[in-house]
This record gives C-alpha cells, sequence and structure tokens, in this order.
C-alpha cells in the first residue's frame, strides 16, 4: 500500500473517529431529554394535563432519536474498523 493512501486513511479514521464522539454526546443528550419527558409525564399532570400530553411526545421523539444516533455509531464504528482492517 502507498504511504500517501495509508496517510489518507489514517485521517479519515481520525476524522470518523471524532464524529463518532459527537454522536456519543447527542446520544447522551436524547437520554437526558428522555428523563426530563419521564419527570414531564409523571408529574405534568398536577400542572396541566397538555403538560403530560407533551412528556409523552418528548418521549417517543428521544427514543427513537437515541435507537437513530445509537445505529449511527455502530455503523461508524465498524466503518472504522474495516478501514483499520484494510490499513494493517
Amino acid at each position: 500500500m502507498n504511504a500517501k493512501l495509508k496517510e489518507n486513511y489514517i485521517n479519515e479514521v481520525k476524522y470518523q473517529t471524532k464524529m463518532i464522539n459527537r454522536l456519543k454526546q447527542w446520544l447522551s443528550y436524547s437520554i437526558i431529554s428522555s428523563s426530563i419527558s419521564l419527570i414531564l409525564i409523571l408529574f405534568g399532570t398536577q400542572v396541566h394535563p397538555i403538560i403530560h400530553i407533551l412528556g409523552f411526545i418528548l418521549m417517543a421523539i428521544s427514543i427513537i432519536c437515541a435507537l437513530l444516533i445509537g445505529l449511527g455509531i455502530k455503523n461508524g464504528t465498524d466503518n472504522v474498523n474495516k478501514i483499520i482492517d484494510l490499513i494493517s
């Protein structure tokens, strides 16, 4: 394998690893959002019934986002591993 191509692969691995770490941050934000929505679901009816409904909507969106972000992290990690196997 040519040195220039290997250097490009290494740069790509670094870039994708950086993006995977960003996705991990977004995953934690989604989990925090679902925790807040759980609080809205549990205690929202004491304040106003609409807040209770908004809690369910936010929970559904948060869970869907967490699943999609988790899938992105898994696929990105698999891709990085394939590139590393190709380099070595």
